[in-house]
């Protein structure tokens, strides 16, 4: 699935958002048993999927919304121009939605393990390593792992390697006892592993949201308004990651949004500090602490 992703950058690069909307909609690489084609925009487009953003966002398909619009320039995009749309779909796609699919198949796992489907193929434990697959997948420089690399370098959290985020090696350890924790039919294992690998989700798509404001300080600073609109769309579809799992635990989602909201001036209500301080009370609830976060670079 992560390798439909991998060519969109630079049909992006190239304005053709229609080749675009045909990989996200029809799909290219997936290939079920029955010869049928798994698509991500089939994914973002179903309203029965496992991840609480319908209900978060108050619509059925919130995944789908945002990357159509984006692709279309309707909706939030109306008026942006390419490269801001272009953000929009290449963010949404690569992170949005496919973070929201580990979602989906992490809760599934849970679901399962908790009706005692523990089988291989078809039970939890399927479901756990389909989650693994949609986050790192055949092509990991071109899924949401890449992501978490990224911004490691940013703020100074790679891991010993020098080229794997702290967060991720951290993903990787809960999926791996999490699954060793389904074959073995502990559930409660398995769900100390959920909340480590959103834990640390969190973590990069917090770093994500950081940068991307602060760089619009930047922008600003050298007379680009153009780039820190780009950046704005960026920093919107980074944050959207993880709204919905920051909200109940205190962030201050207002003041975010103020932030990201493409309908007001980039810049015009904060920058990085304000992010991480509206973050702050949501890492203090997930136990998220300074030292995982980082400092940018």
């Amino acid at each position: 699935m992560v390798q439909d992703i991998c060519g969109i950058g630079d049909l992006l690069d190239a304005g053709d958002f229609d080749a675009v909307a045909a990989i996200y909609n029809d799909g290219i690489n997936s290939v079920k048993s029955d010869g049928s084609v798994r698509s991500i925009g089939g994914f973002a487009s179903r309203d029965d999927r496992n991840h609480g953003l319908d209900e978060y966002y108050g619509t059925p398909t919130p995944l789908d919304d945002f990357v159509t619009a984006a692709l279309e320039g309707t909706g939030m995009f109306a008026g942006q121009s390419d490269a801001v749309r272009g953000q929009g779909v290449e963010k949404g796609i690569q992170n949005q939605v496919m973070v929201a699919w580990v979602v989906h198949e992490l809760v599934t796992a849970m679901t399962k393990a908790a009706e005692g489907n523990f089988d291989i193929q078809t039970g939890a434990v399927h479901n756990w390593d389909e989650g693994w697959a949609f986050y790192h997948g055949t092509a990991p420089g071109c899924s949401p792992f890449a992501t978490g690399n990224k911004r490691a370098g940013n703020f100074g959290t790679l891991g010993a390697d020098g080229e794997t985020a702290v967060a991720n090696e951290n993903i990787l350890a809960a999926m791996i006892q999490g699954r060793d924790a389904l074959v073995e039919g502990n559930v409660p294992a398995a769900g100390i592993a959920t909340a480590e690998a959103v834990k640390n989700l969190v973590v990069i798509y917090s770093q994500a949201a950081i940068r991307y404001a602060s760089l619009i300080e930047g922008d600003l600073a050298d007379g680009n308004d153009a780039k820190a609109k780009e950046h704005q769309a960026e920093g919107l579809a980074f944050f959207r990651v993880i709204e919905a799992t920051v909200a109940p635990e205190g962030a201050d989602i207002d003041a975010l949004n103020d932030i990201y909201d493409l309908a007001n001036e980039p810049g015009a209500n904060g920058y990085g500090d304000e992010v991480r301080a509206a973050l702050q009370p949501a890492w203090d609830a997930l136990g998220i602490t300074a030292d995982d976060i980082g400092t940018l670079q």
